[in-house]
């Protein structure tokens, strides 16, 4: 029997995979709207070191949950999952398809498992809408240089300077939106801690750690029943969504 559920599309794979450009890909092919699944970019001014992407990028393709608060306001999971919902929702309204994009397993497993965040009870529930999802694995050497060279784009295009204004504006020194990889190693070199250097090399190491625990995180969505279509090219990936939406 046909299902008669909504349907939206997933992207994921670890940092540096290439997620954000194959969503705008989707979306311009299939007249979609991106919803970012990153637990960094949702900051507003928190754009060179969390790699948020531009509106050059964007190709004009709108997206949601990015910039949505300012650094020193706590989003926590169950704040995420209601506005992802309430976003797919009124993408779903304007009659597209919603494409959520982003490398935060915990924000994916989320919606497509639909957890009930409700402190006593915590489970996973079926989620409201069907789902296809499309993962990108790189090559893990390759991976790595990738993770390097952005990296080092990153400190080029002013890195440290945004992570000094905003350590600057806050009262707070810990604030989570700057617990992530590329701030916390930047404010350690800002305090005094350790070397620009040794500040470059940990963001890197880091980077690649996080990586790994991405596709870990995946795995384990994979060993609970969740189908992943993995390293597929856009030719292959139109016919999946082509046969999915029919």
């Amino acid at each position: 029997m046909k299902s008669t559920k909504e349907k939206i599309i997933i992207i994921l794979g670890p940092t540096a995979s290439g997620k954000s450009d194959l969503a705008v890909k989707i979306a311009n092919n299939f007249n979609g709207e991106i919803i970012s699944a990153d637990s960094r970019q949702i900051y507003k001014g928190l754009d060179i070191a969390s790699n948020k992407i531009t509106t050059q990028e964007m190709q004009g393709v709108k997206h949601y949950l990015l910039d949505i608060a300012n650094p020193d306001k706590e989003i926590n999971l169950y704040d995420w999952q209601q506005m992802a919902f309430a976003s797919i929702k009124k993408i779903l309204a304007k009659d597209k398809l919603p494409i959520i994009a982003g490398g935060t397993g915990l924000y994916i497993s989320s919606i497509v498992q639909n957890y009930d965040l409700h402190p006593q009870t915590p489970q996973t529930r079926e989620c409201p809408y069907d789902f296809i999802i499309f993962g990108l694995s790189p090559d893990r050497n390759k991976l790595y240089q990738k993770i390097n060279k952005r990296v080092d784009k990153m400190l080029d295009d002013g890195s440290i300077d945004e992570v000094k204004n905003i350590y600057k504006k806050y009262k707070n020194k810990k604030l989570n939106s700057l617990s992530g990889i590329g701030y916390r190693e930047i404010i350690e070199y800002i305090d005094g801690k350790i070397t620009l250097e040794e500040a470059i090399d940990k963001i890197k190491q880091n980077t690649r750690h996080y990586a790994k625990r991405q596709m870990t995180w995946y795995r384990r969505m994979e060993r609970q029943g969740i189908k992943i279509y993995w390293n597929k090219n856009l030719t292959e990936i139109d016919k999946y969504i082509s046969k999915f939406l029919k």
